[in-house]
């Protein structure tokens, strides 16, 4: 990804689409004169004239032939008080593709290139108004599908998340001051600290930053959602059940069993978490082709999944079918729905809870909507039993490759303790001392691996 701090760029910084209006945003040295050359104001004032933080009125035009592209209100802000900490220009027109368009280009040919994506947020960080931890935190709250997501996004950009990364990581940086000390006067009449002390110190940071990382279970649930598969034999009421939760008919219900054929995917939100609930053709034996593709795709859901919905129809009583498939989904975790309860009951809760050996048993009528609330707690309460959601009052773990940075971390902090406590030699304990806070400092940008930026801000929109 390039980057020239002395280029002016410029990029359409809402949805194309229509819209009451639409802004293209400017930001660079040259700001300022791209925005004379393309803004004709109603008063007198050019925009390279006007005070920072003001809004003005006028018409966008066309450099080259002077031709009037729509009307419009320009926002001035002078650096260093904006989001990238350069002089930044706001053209705000009429929403739509076409005009936005015509407004971008006459930017273009004022002297301002089109900004690659994440470009704008990229310079936030380069010119060091946020960090890297925060830089990623804009693209999660862009793309935050529930309120408990956006909250911990917010949380992250604040810098909260941030301070907790840097705390750990100064403090393995005085670890290896003390370190280092005692390599470097080793043989001179200077008190060194002692290998109890450093030892103490190692042992009290390493649980700290693994008790930490033990924040990213919960908090990548928030971010990127959670998989549940419904799964049992044919015309267990799958589909009615995925209707139910869905709250909408989305799936087709028939009284034909086997009339899911494809895995069906919706997504709802539970206790605050995007859940992606697939609905799965039957499991049966069969020589039918497409029944077949299905029931392959069903079982390479379940494989990925993070918590299966067993159903049994209590109508039918469990039968050896039921087992079989029970027997292939047992090591995951489930919860047990007893459906059609409306009919004549012919497995009880504390029947089925025996035979699977399964206390997470809920009896429901899909048809009838009964039990759909128990069935949601039951879920929920699985869902979340190792990992606890995050309030988003507190920082913590919300991104993979902060949690591969963080447990990469604890991996070397634990080396330096294990080193430590069997007598090992300094030179060995700041070593991995050393790579603990160089993985902590990649999270936050204190370290810097080219790849890596690329990585982050290609995933941006273009005019972020």
């Amino acid at each position: 990804m390039s980057f020239e701090k002395n280029d002016t760029i410029a990029a359409i910084s809402t949805s194309i689409g229509p819209g009451g209006i639409g802004i293209v945003r400017i930001s660079g040295p040259e700001a300022l004169a791209v925005a004379d050359a393309v803004f004709i104001p109603s008063g007198k004032d050019k925009p390279s004239e006007c005070p920072s933080h003001t809004v003005h009125y006028g018409h966008v035009r066309q450099p080259e032939t002077s031709e009037t592209l729509d009307e419009a209100l320009i926002s001035v802000m002078r650096s260093p008080r904006t989001y990238t900490l350069e002089d930044i220009v706001e053209i705000s027109c009429h929403g739509g593709q076409m005009s936005l368009k015509k407004v971008l280009n006459a930017c273009i040919i004022a002297g301002s290139r089109i900004a690659e994506p994440g470009e704008f947020t990229k310079r936030a960080f380069v010119n060091g108004r946020i960090d890297l931890a925060q830089a990623e935190a804009v693209m999660d709250i862009i793309s935050s599908e529930t309120e408990k997501a956006q909250r911990l996004a917010l949380c992250q950009l604040e810098g909260g998340f941030s301070a907790r990364v840097e705390e750990f990581r100064e403090k393995l940086i005085g670890i290896l001051a003390l370190i280092e000390l005692a390599l470097d006067f080793s043989g001179e009449d200077v008190e060194m600290p002692s290998g109890s002390g450093v030892l103490s110190e190692i042992r009290k940071i390493a649980r700290d930053i693994e008790a930490f990382s033990g924040t990213a279970r919960g908090g990548m649930m928030v971010r990127y959602g959670s998989d549940i598969v419904i799964c049992g034999k044919p015309n267990v009421g799958k589909s009615s059940l995925m209707n139910a939760l869905l709250k909408h008919e989305r799936v087709i219900v028939t009284p034909i069993a086997g009339t899911t054929r494809d895995v069906v995917e919706e997504s709802i939100i539970l206790d605050g978490v995007k859940v992606r609930l697939s609905d799965t053709a039957g499991i049966v034996d069969t020589e039918d082709r497409v029944e077949k593709e299905g029931i392959r795709r069903s079982r390479e859901k379940l494989s990925s999944a993070d918590l299966v919905i067993f159903m049994v129809d209590s109508s039918s009583g469990v039968t050896e079918q039921d087992i079989g498939i029970y027997n292939a989904v047992k090591l995951k975790k489930n919860v047990i729905a007893v459906n059609k309860t409306d009919l004549d009951e012919k497995v009880s809760a504390g029947q089925a809870a025996k035979i699977f050996a399964n206390q997470d048993v809920v009896m429901i009528s899909a048809l009838k909507k009964r039990g759909l609330e128990e069935l949601e707690r039951a879920i929920t309460k699985k869902l979340f039993s190792e990992s606890p959601l995050p309030s988003g009052e507190s920082p913590v773990i919300m991104n993979a490759r902060h949690a591969d940075c963080m447990e990469k971390a604890v991996s070397a902090a634990r080396k330096a303790m294990e080193t430590a406590e069997s007598g090992g030699n300094f030179e060995l304990i700041a070593t991995d001392i050393r790579e603990s806070a160089h993985y902590l400092g990649l999270i936050t940008g204190k370290t810097i691996e080219d790849d890596v930026l690329g990585r982050i801000f290609s995933g941006f929109c273009i005019g972020k």
